[in-house]
């Protein structure tokens, strides 16, 4: 097939996840990134600017980046995920949505059902990169083999520092219900949870229960535009546990304002693994016969080559071109992003009436 042209949508006011798309795609033979949009004027213009883009063209309107390609990458708000992806649907095109799928499970709903009308074998994908992490990869090897057996519990924590500053860290998008929905939760637990049922789903069950906790902690900030303040519409940090139908516990900590590394710790009856971001060529591993104790501490061990390659998003358009090339489902597809958002939604619910909510 001839290369496929992609498009990108939404190029970001400040961190712009945009970029890692954009790498993801740099140096496949399959694919070249062909069109640029914003719905915000200029802005699109800016950032190929700073971004010494020499290639592709930024286009006037949504239906101008259409007729420049085959597939897209959606990267604009959660609210706006709906009516980009939808456009897409109808217009013929592959695409790729950035987590969460959306706002609202009700609203994603309705995008999965408007891809299931559609006549044109589409191929949908959501932004789960983080199973693409050597360590992560490794890790789920050692749990198909059965190295850890029946798993006790999994504990993860995931979040960043890059708008800790509450006086020069403007009030973007994320931190707007009405454009994000809720805030750390989704953002991070989005990731979290896919990892989790990823790893443990199989061999201990879905995720049959949860409860969760969530504040907002900086509660105003400098308005993007003109002077003056804005009101922060929802949680910089979530704490929140899930109880898995073969009994795994699971716990997870989201944070935005404060979080040095991802963590996340495997713990079942033949041992521990142990991945922190910060020894991101390395697993900690500490290993015990299952009818016995442990008979020495957590080793660091190196990741086996294989394991490299895709990290980033690179595997996730992977994964996306193989699907379009030679057909079939995706395991990241749409429905994929349709149940994680039904489990954030669930969440949610339990953290702000104070219940344990049955999944």
């Amino acid at each position: 097939m001839n290369k496929l042209r992609i498009g990108i949508v939404g190029t970001g006011y400040t961190i712009g996840i945009a970029k890692s798309h954009i790498k993801a795609y740099q140096g496949l033979e399959e694919a070249e990134i062909t069109a640029f949009y914003d719905i915000v004027p200029g802005r699109a213009e800016q950032f190929v600017k700073e971004n010494n883009i020499s290639y592709g063209t930024v286009c006037a309107s949504l239906q101008e980046l259409f007729d420049k390609t085959d597939a897209l990458s959606i990267c604009v708000p959660n609210n706006r995920h709906f009516d980009v992806a939808r456009a897409a649907v109808d217009a013929g095109k592959h695409f790729i949505c950035e987590k969460p799928l959306s706002s609202s499970y009700a609203e994603g709903k309705k995008l999965v059902d408007c891809l299931r009308g559609h006549t044109n074998k589409l191929v949908s994908m959501v932004g789960f990169n983080y199973r693409d992490i050597p360590a992560i990869r490794y890790m789920k090897s050692l749990i198909d083999e059965g190295k850890i057996g029946r798993v006790y519990s999994c504990v993860q924590q995931l979040g960043g520092s890059r708008i800790a500053d509450p006086v020069k860290v403007k009030r973007e998008w994320r931190m707007d219900k009405e454009q994000s929905g809720a805030g750390a939760l989704p953002d991070f637990g989005s990731h979290m949870l896919d990892l989790a049922d990823y790893l443990l789903a199989e061999e201990n069950g879905k995720i049959e229960k949860v409860q969760g906790f969530k504040n907002t902690f900086i509660t105003n900030r400098p308005a993007i535009e003109g002077t003056g303040f804005m009101p922060v519409t929802n949680d910089d940090c979530a704490v929140f546990n899930a109880l898995t139908g073969k009994g795994s516990l699971c716990s997870f900590y989201a944070c935005r304002i404060g979080m040095p590394f991802q963590t996340l710790q495997i713990t079942g009856e033949g041992g521990i693994l142990y991945f922190n971001s910060r020894e991101d060529k390395k697993l900690g591993v500490q290993f015990k016969d299952k009818k016995g104790g442990y008979a020495g501490p957590l080793e660091f061990r190196d990741i086996p080559g294989e394991f490299f390659g895709r990290g980033g998003h690179r595997g996730l358009v992977i994964d996306f071109i193989d699907a379009i090339k030679n057909g079939g489902t995706a395991g990241r597809d749409i429905d994929r992003g349709l149940y994680i958002q039904y489990l954030l939604d669930k969440i949610n619910e339990a953290a702000e009436s104070g219940q344990v909510v049955t999944v």
